[in-house]
């Protein structure tokens, strides 16, 4: 594990407190990932419109945001937003409008221009709750998965696949179905690709229990196996947590999760014991083989952890804070704070 953890700033707007505004732009829930050749890409919201940038310096500095384009009623905040995922042959967002519709916006890297605007759910008006995740295994494969509606009424796991770098979609696919009712209606769910491997994290709502639990597929969510609870405790709960956790894998293949239950936020592998990290909520993630990076926010405040050894450090005020990896020895955070958005170059220092 690693001693410390060294943050780097650029563009200091508020060094005393550690914060880093990226953008004049105002916007809500940012969302991340690690596009072609290392490239930081990125989709924030602000009212019905989205935005894109990039950074091809690890984060140092950003590209003025460019508008993707504009959605009535665009679902947005409390976890609920765009989302981003990137391949060699395109970048890939997706976002889900008031009336319950999965839409998907293809940005081709040879022109740069964004194109082929399409809804992806086969049955309309489904998407009701707003929530949806996206993951690629950069190669050019795509799935998108969503709480949906269709035929009971009830919030199940549904998803939709490309493998031509978001150009064509799969017919939709059902993923998970509670066996009582249904799935946590408004808990953000969490989608990882490698290679042939999906991972997929939501919370479920089982005997007035609403736990996290892990569903994987083995042949590029073609299949899934039987979802699995996260955790020895359980968290009865008759009301909304509005926190859907986050998850991370290496490139070993080894998965780690964190959650919370009530005010606590836990650390998890599959079929392993819970591990307590303290009080928060709306954690986020990033692991490598040589480093294990969580952050989240608490009492207004966002917190970084770097191993149980170690105390959290404080980034600053802000809410809703999005680990990326970057390589084995950095990681990016980004967070909303009153409609800005911010963000932080990390690193972990050996032993």
């Amino acid at each position: 594990m690693f001693k410390k953890i060294t943050v780097f700033l650029f563009i200091t707007l508020s060094a005393a407190h550690g914060q880093q505004a990226l953008f004049q732009t105002k916007g809500l829930q940012p969302a991340l990932c690690v596009g072609e050749d290392g490239t930081i890409e990125m989709v924030f919201g602000k009212g019905n419109a989205f935005y894109y940038s990039f950074s091809k310096d690890k984060g140092q500095t950003f590209s003025l945001p460019l508008l993707v384009d504009s959605l009535q009623g665009l679902h947005l905040g409390v976890s609920r937003g765009p989302q981003i995922a990137a391949s060699r042959l395109a970048t890939v967002i997706t976002a889900i409008d008031k009336r319950g519709d999965v839409y998907v916006f293809v940005r081709n890297r040879a022109t740069g221009k964004w194109q082929n605007k399409r809804m992806v759910n086969d049955v309309p008006e489904i998407a009701k709750e707003g929530f949806n995740a996206l993951a690629s295994d950069g190669e050019g494969n795509f799935m998108v998965i969503w709480l949906d509606l269709r035929d009971d009424k009830q919030n199940k796991l549904f998803g939709a696949s490309s493998n031509d770098g978001g150009l064509t979609w799969s017919k939709n696919k059902l993923i998970y179905h509670s066996p009582d009712a249904t799935v946590c209606e408004c808990c953000q769910p969490s989608i990882l690709m490698r290679d042939r491997r999906v991972y997929i994290m939501f919370r479920n709502w089982i005997n007035g229990s609403r736990d996290m639990y892990v569903t994987t597929s083995e042949d590029g969510g073609n299949t899934f196996l039987p979802a699995v609870k996260m955790g020895e405790g359980t968290w009865k709960l008759n009301a909304c947590p509005m926190d859907g956790g986050g998850m991370s894998v290496t490139k070993s293949g080894v998965l780690t999760s964190v959650w919370r239950r009530e005010n606590q936020l836990f650390t998890s592998k599959p079929g392993e014991s819970e591990q307590l990290l303290g009080q928060g909520r709306n954690a986020s993630i990033a692991t490598t083989n040589r480093y294990t990076m969580i952050a989240w926010q608490d009492q207004g405040q966002i917190w970084l952890r770097q191993s149980p050894q170690n105390p959290p450090v404080n980034l600053g005020t802000g809410r809703f804070p999005r680990l990326l990896t970057l390589n084995e020895q950095q990681a990016f955070c980004v967070w909303e704070d009153k409609e800005t958005i911010k963000g932080m170059i990390l690193m972990g220092d050996q032993k």
